[in-house]
């Protein structure tokens, strides 16, 4: 067949038109986004409980946990002060800066780990990224009714087709670049090499299948028309997306930058010299998000290839002259520098690099302790304080579910209902845990006595029927949270019966975790009281 894939499964249903795709391309599986990415996407503000959600999404992996903390953290937020939990860099950050960091890493986690070619990978990526930063920066700023995270996103995902041929079919990707390099348009050189595929085909198709948002698909057209009026958002994102990640593309090539400003000046309100001014923020930014974004810069080359735009831009022609002098003298090294190279490669001089910190190192006990006295010598708010203290019982002391339930009254009965938890339980396993203090049993004795108790799996008559899926097999430890000898809630904590009991030290860390808890409540008391 000679036409084209649009023509050919313009009427099938989206996933039989991607598995038709990717067939002509002889993939043997579709691309799968993974749980983490889909689920930050998918997250906004509308939910009182957003920031609870997104620290309980970004937890779910530990690896991502740290690499967030770690960013958070660098010179890029210059916060001052050192964050060690992920609900406090949302408190400070906010819901939309957190979520975006973190899709981003984990985007980038996912494609690395996929791809054969880390250096052809990482390119595209970092790439990408730029021009995500640019897009959100320009959505801040200039006034087109557009969200700056919805921005970031479209930007960033703009070239998804072309990362998917670049991590899935690396050898076709390089024939559509020398394609490229020899004169040929993009589309032209994808359509030759892909059987009539473009680029931005791929990445919608793939989009749909992942049930990202339609704004997110329409923003990977490669030449969207101006945006109709003031209200047309769709409009602005596409234009923000294709010309952040054109510019970026252009300058990573030295290619001179004016004719594709001019095509958006209008559009975008944009010059040439403020383009490239945020570009350079975008560069400086970028290289504390992550080491793959960092590797992906030096591959790139963005600084010098910038330094050479910006030159022609101020003095058009002699950046031009400058580099075909480069090119027809070569990359012959002084005779100093072969001397000394020589010199050092025959007595085996190597640089002893400065040490690094491993980004993989868990956060300490006294990490969180730390943090936790810090809030409660000043104004926080109750519910980051909660999701704080259960971080660190559950990451820094180690157990494998912890969950905090309130004390309710509801007519004639008291209920310990959850509120917030970590570990394997979602939303609705932590809501769903209700505990009539009518019913008799281990939980019952430890609220009304103010005891600390500790159930170790089986026990008969321990836990009431509905409760049994969540303590089966556990190991649980129950620290009632009390007022004057009065409980007003519980840290339900636990562990797999195959794990080990609490020793005395980690009890009494888990204790001044609870108490920490009623020293919060007394202050908000004391507060309302003035």
């Amino acid at each position: 067949m000679n036409s084209t894939v649009d023509q050919e499964t313009e009427n099938l249903p989206e996933e039989s038109r991607l598995v038709e795709i990717f067939a002509r391309m002889q993939i043997k599986g579709l691309p799968a986004m993974s749980g983490h990415v889909q689920e930050l996407i998918s997250l906004t503000q509308s939910s009182q409980s957003a920031g609870y959600e997104l620290a309980q999404v970004i937890l779910k992996d530990y690896s991502l946990t740290n690499k967030v903390l770690q960013v958070v953290n660098s010179a890029y937020y210059s916060l001052g002060r050192h964050v060690n939990s992920i609900s406090r860099a949302v408190t400070i950050l906010g819901f939309d800066a957190v979520r975006e960091l973190a899709m981003a890493i984990a985007l980038f986690e996912d494609f690395v780990k996929t791809g054969q070619e880390k250096e052809l990978v990482s390119r595209v990526l970092t790439s990408s990224f730029l021009s995500a930063m640019q897009a959100r920066e320009m959505a801040a700023e200039k006034d087109f009714g557009v969200a700056s995270e919805e921005a970031f996103i479209c930007a960033l995902l703009h070239n998804l087709g072309k990362i998917i041929i670049c991590i899935y079919l690396p050898e076709q990707y390089r024939q559509i670049e020398d394609l490229q390099a020899r004169g040929q348009d993009e589309q032209a050189a994808a359509r030759k090499v892909l059987d009539g595929l473009t680029f931005h085909r791929v990445g919608m198709e793939v989009a749909a299948f992942w049930n990202l948002s339609e704004n997110v698909i329409a923003s990977m057209a490669p030449n969207p028309e101006e945006p109709k009026n003031k209200r047309d958002q769709t409009g602005y994102l596409r234009n923000l997306a294709a010309f952040t990640n054109r510019l970026t593309e252009q300058v990573c090539q030295g290619a001179d930058v004016s004719r594709l400003v001019r095509r958006y000046e209008q559009g975008l309100q944009v010059n040439p010299e403020e383009a490239l001014a945020r570009l350079n923020r975008s560069v400086d930014s970028s290289e504390e998000v992550s080491a793959a974004i960092r590797f992906g810069l030096s591959k790139l080359k963005i600084r010098n290839n910038l330094q050479r735009v910006e030159e022609e831009l101020r003095q058009p022609g002699k950046a031009q002259k400058k580099r075909k002098k480069e090119e027809t003298a070569g990359k012959k090294a002084p005779p100093e520098a072969a001397e000394v190279a020589g010199q050092a490669e025959d007595t085996q001089v190597i640089e002893i690099a400065a040490p690094v910190a491993d980004p993989e190192a868990p956060k300490s006990i006294n990490d969180f302790i730390q943090e936790i006295t810090e809030t409660l010598m000043g104004d926080f708010n109750i519910n980051d304080f909660y999701i704080t203290l259960l971080e660190g019982l559950y990451r820094g002391v180690g157990f494998d579910r912890v969950l905090l339930a309130i004390m309710t009254v509801q007519g004639q009965n008291r209920l310990l209902c959850g509120r917030f938890g970590f570990g394997d339980l979602d939303r609705a396993g932590i809501t769903g845990f209700r505990y009539d203090l009518s019913w008799p049993g281990a939980i019952l004795q430890a609220m009304k006595n103010c005891r600390d108790l500790a159930v170790p799996p089986g026990v008969p008559g321990a836990f009431p029927e509905p409760l049994q899926p969540l303590v089966k097999g556990r190991t649980i430890y129950l620290f009632p949270v009390c007022l004057d000898k009065k409980p007003i809630g519980l840290i339900y904590l636990d562990r797999k019966q195959d794990q080990p009991r609490l020793d005395a030290a980690t009890l009494q860390t888990t204790r001044m975790f609870r108490d920490f808890a009623v020293m919060a409540i007394r202050k908000l008391q004391k507060a309302r009281k003035r």
